[in-house]
Order: C-alpha cells, then sequence, then structure tokens
C-alpha cells in the first residue's frame, strides 16, 4: 500500500512515517507551510502525482499537517482550512482507481472543549469554543464532503501527543515545556487551574493507533463513509499530578508563574477521553506516562546542554 503521510517532519507525522516501510511512502515535496497559496500549489501538483503512482494499488493519505494552536487567530485557521480543501478536492478530481483511505488528524481538546458530561467518547456531540476548535470539526466537514464517494475517511481525535523531539518553539506541548522548564531552572507560565485534567498520549502509540484504523478500515471493504475514532490512552491525569511527575524525573522543583491568557477560555477543565477500540489489539503495551515523560526530559535535557568549554 502507497501512503502519502502530509506533515510528515511533525512529531507525530515522523512517527507514522517511522512505521512504514521506506519503499511504501510517497516522496512528497517539502511544503512550504509558512505560504498558505505555494503550500495549496504544491499539495495540487503532489496530489496528482500521488494519484497518478498509486494507480490501481490501494492506497492510503494520512493528514497530520498543522501549525495552529488553541491560540490560533481566525486567519491562521481558514488558511490551514483552504490547505487541506486543496488538496481533498486535487484527490477526489481524479483518485486512483485502486481502493484507498484517506485519515484526519483532528484534536479531542479542540471538538470536545464545549461538550457536556466526560469521558468524551466518539458518539460524544462536538462543540467547538474557539478558532482552533472550529478549524478542526471545519477540516473534519469538509474532510467528509469532498471525499464522499471517493474513500473511507477516517477522523482520529488525538488526546494531547507527547513525545522526544517536540518543537520547543511552539505555545504547546506542556509535556515538553515543563521537561524544558526543569532543564533549563526558567520559568513556565501556566494559565490554568493545576486541577485541569488532561489525557497524554505517547507518540508512538498514537502513530500505531492511527495505522492501525487505516488497515481496519481498509480490510474492511466499507463503503465510502467516515469513521470517528478517539485515540487517547484513557489514562486522566490533572496538571498538578504531571507537575509532580516532572519535579520527581528532574529532580527539582519547577518554577511555574500561575497567568492569565486569553486563550484560557478555550481550555476544558476536565478533557477525560474514552478510547475507540480497534477489531484487534495493539501488539505493544502502551508506554507508561512515567517513562514517556522521563525519555521527553532527557531529550530536552540533552538538547538544551551547553556545549564543553574548549
Amino acid at each position: 500500500m502507497i501512503t502519502w503521510v502530509i506533515g510528515a517532519g511533525g512529531l507525530l507525522g515522523s512517527a507514522i512515517s517511522s512505521e512504514i516501510e521506506t519503499e511504501n511512502l510517497f516522496p512528497a515535496q517539502p511544503v512550504p507551510w509558512a505560504d498558505p497559496d505555494a503550500a495549496e500549489l504544491i499539495l495540487q501538483q503532489d496530489a496528482h502525482r500521488f494519484c497518478q503512482s498509486a494507480a490501481g494499488d490501494e492506497w492510503a493519505i494520512i493528514w497530520v499537517a498543522g501549525a495552529a494552536t488553541v491560540a490560533a487567530s481566525p486567519e491562521q485557521a481558514a488558511a490551514e482550512l483552504r490547505m487541506l480543501e486543496a488538496l481533498a478536492l486535487a484527490v477526489a478530481a481524479n483518485p486512483p482507481s485502486g481502493r484507498g483511505v484517506f485519515f484526519l488528524s483532528s484534536s479531542a481538546g479542540g471538538a470536545y472543549a464545549g461538550s457536556n458530561n466526560p469521558p468524551f467518547t466518539n458518539a460524544t456531540e462536538p462543540i467547538s469554543v474557539s478558532a482552533y476548535g472550529d478549524l478542526k470539526l471545519a477540516q473534519e466537514a469538509a474532510s467528509r464532503e469532498i471525499l464522499m464517494g471517493t474513500c473511507p475517511v477516517i477522523i482520529g481525535r488525538f488526546s494531547n501527543i507527547y513525545g522526544p523531539g517536540q518543537n520547543l518553539d511552539k505555545m504547546q506541548g506542556l509535556i515538553s515545556r515543563l521537561a524544558l522548564a526543569g532543564a533549563t531552572r526558567q520559568p513556565i507560565n501556566i494559565f490554568v487551574s493545576l486541577d485541569t485534567i488532561r489525557d497524554y498520549i505517547y507518540v508512538e502509540d498514537a502513530a500505531r493507533v492511527a495505522l492501525q484504523w487505516v488497515h481496519e478500515v481498509m480490510r474492511s471493504q466499507q463503503p465510502a463513509d467516515a469513521t470517528v475514532a478517539v485515540i487517547a490512552s484513557g489514562q486522566p491525569t490533572a496538571l498538578g499530578q504531571l507537575i509532580r511527575l516532572i519535579e520527581d524525573i528532574a529532580k527539582t522543583k519547577i518554577p511555574v508563574a500561575l497567568g492569565s491568557h486569553a486563550s484560557a477560555s478555550a481550555q476544558v477543565a476536565d478533557l477525560r477521553l474514552q478510547p475507540t477500540l480497534t477489531a484487534t489489539p495493539l501488539p505493544h503495551a502502551p508506554m507508561p506516562l512515567p517513562a514517556g515523560a522521563k525519555r521527553v526530559y532527557l531529550d530536552v535535557l540533552e538538547r538544551t546542554r551547553m556545549p564543553n568549554p574548549a
């Protein structure tokens, strides 16, 4: 099965790519995400090449791209939506003749920020309270509508993904940012209550679950329809617990500065999630949070370590 991972340079995208045999990965062009018009053109060109390359073989397109965060502006969100729509329209216009599937990476936090009665499941009505959440739900709707009749669509609503190598310049990835504060002793700004509950899933586990959904839907030979899956650990963790865990790993007090930020209003207090199970269990046991957090801390420590003087 030829697979195109869009966003392969990101944390989740690189983990998914590493799970796929190199010869089965579509060699896409680098996408200039900072230039939406140029990005749309590259995506359309590569969609044409991909559809020709896949021909009558089985195929999968996995969209795990996006730089928007909860603090994203409506303009940023609109640009990311246009890029996804451009890709989907190009695929729908002249799809490969073989059976295929489209996987969209979405956000449980964005989708369920205004929802009621946690733990949230794939049957929970999604209610957005931010431009970021609006973007994710709009991408879900666009994927369904544009690719209807072309291929099945899988919508993976991920919990908080973490792992070594996360971009420390983006204001997201709480475990990485707490690890950074522990490694550098620089304060971290926290804009939500320490009772805030989140679900953290290790990036390799998230990648394997995503690919399991791709293979499962492909094997099912179901008609072109949409499947919504909550991809999470199912283990709720309060922010205060997480801070203490990183402090234990770093063997230091994390300098936390409590404050306020406009984006805090888009943060749900209780984001307990119930994962949607695939028909067959994963062959690997999931990464425990303490072990995964330690890997992140050691990675951040290595990246921030000052070189020895000559």
